[in-house]
């Protein structure tokens, strides 16, 4: 297996600059097929068939009636241009990645090369790169997603609240707007958050939660994350952050005064009903609410 940075070995390997031993053994590797299906896709930029006899009286006959004095410089500007936009063309395509977006109250499951399964939740975003997964088994995660991962080599979930690393389980990250959650149903994960020195291991039953940058460590009886059932469930949370959820599902926004929106709630909504989901929420906590003509607007108001 090279070494070799992998942008490094493709320009050579180009270039024809590496050696015999080189060669056979970058053809005998895992990553060789593709690089040449990327390098295949060059063949679009071949440089143009010319009549070189046509080619040559002409340059002939241009020398021969110019003045003295002045120089002609024949420069294959065509071909110097075609071959950086093959380079350009083939080196975007080598590190770009696959992105996958839900909207909002939208889900969406991915699977990736390796087999894992990936539940996107709504308003969650996935990336990964587009070539050499087996190097580089890396997925980037905005919002809340349930992970099936397949066994093998390392697997990792990187987020802004830090890093989720597995051997191959069954696990929930939920990464909003000044939250975290981590959730283990099988298997094995690591979570770590290298710029607040947190770390913690996780089996089937165990999650953890960041709370003001204080990481804390729970248990849970689940057998999934329960937003998979078409609901969320929620049990002594703020009810701002409640309202945040249900934004997310159904592209809404509220209006209230300061002191209307206090306290925590317990209990569920749905994903598939408005109407029934405010009345879930709201009328347990004794505040009065009244949904916009566009449904886009919900005003609160304490009773």
């Amino acid at each position: 297996m090279f070494e070799e940075k992998d942008d490094t070995i493709m320009a050579r390997w180009l270039a024809g600059e590496l050696t015999q031993e080189e060669r056979a053994e970058f053809e005998a590797s895992s990553e060789y097929a593709e690089y040449k299906r990327l390098a295949n896709g060059l063949e679009a930029f071949q440089k143009p068939v010319f009549d070189k006899e046509a080619l040559r009286e002409k340059v002939w006959y241009d020398i021969q009636n110019q003045k003295s004095n002045k120089v002609i410089r024949l420069r294959p500007l065509y071909y110097t241009i075609a071959v950086a936009a093959s380079l350009l063309l083939l080196f975007g395509l080598f590190f770009s990645q696959v992105s996958y977006q839900t909207n909002y109250g939208e889900k969406l499951t991915v699977e990736l090369p390796d087999g894992t399964k990936v539940n996107l939740n709504s308003q969650s975003s996935l990336k990964h790169n587009r070539f050499f997964w087996n190097r580089n088994k890396t997925v980037d995660l905005v919002g809340e997603a349930f992970f099936s991962v397949t066994k093998g080599d390392d697997f990792k979930v990187e987020t802004e609240s830090g890093t989720v690393s597995v051997l191959g389980t069954q696990f929930n990250v939920k990464v909003r707007p000044s939250l975290f959650e981590l959730y283990c149903y099988e298997g094995k994960v690591r979570y770590q958050n290298l710029p607040e020195n947190q770390e913690a291991y996780l089996e089937a039953g165990d999650a953890v939660k960041l709370k003001d940058n204080i990481l804390l460590e729970l248990k849970h009886g689940d057998l999934g994350p329960f937003w998979q059932t078409g609901s969320s469930r929620f049990s002594n949370t703020e009810l701002l952050v409640v309202m945040k959820e249900l934004e997310i599902y159904y592209d809404i926004s509220f209006d209230f005064t300061p002191g209307v929106v206090q306290g925590h709630f317990t209990g569920t909504f749905v994903h598939d009903n408005l109407d029934l989901a405010l009345k879930s929420i709201f009328v347990p906590m004794g505040i009065e609410y009244e949904l916009s003509g566009d449904q886009k607007t919900v005003v609160l108001n304490a009773r």
